[in-house]
């Protein structure tokens, strides 16, 4: 993967990655308020992008939207209840219906170089097979 140039987008990354490494590690009470502290920060990194964007230039998604989503699951990162998990998880199908239509491209690239990747592999793996078992001609 390429570094982002922006120093934002940098820290975006790096937030991101440290969120998604502490929730996969465990439920650990110490780890889960690490990575609510993170998502306060991604919150941070979002506003300030978007007050540092110029003015009479339309922003790619709703921020607002953004940071009210990631403050409902930082909230329940450090209090998971039951009725906070239903919240955050509507928070967070919230925005993959905001960020869905501008990754959708990127996703459909993906899933395409994917299948590339598994033709070749099956190609490859036949002509292996096919190398050191020949086929014979059927003799009556």
């Amino acid at each position: 993967m390429t570094e982002p140039a922006d120093p934002s987008l940098r820290t975006l990354a790096e937030l991101v990655a440290r969120v998604t490494q502490t929730l996969r590690a465990g439920d650990d009470p110490a780890a889960r308020e690490q990575a609510a502290a993170d998502v306060d920060q991604l919150r941070e990194v979002a506003s300030a992008a978007d007050r540092q964007r110029a003015p009479g230039v339309p922003a790619a998604f709703d921020v607002t939207r953004l940071t009210a989503a990631l403050a409902v699951f930082a909230d329940w990162l450090r209090a998971p209840t039951p009725a906070r998990e239903a919240q955050a998880q509507q928070a967070m199908a919230d925005l993959q219906l905001l960020f869905g239509p501008l990754l959708a491209p990127a996703a459909a690239r993906d899933d395409a170089a994917q299948r590339d990747q598994y033709r070749q592999d099956a190609r490859a793996a036949i002509d292996d097979y096919f190398r050191d078992n020949p086929i014979k001609p059927f003799k009556p």
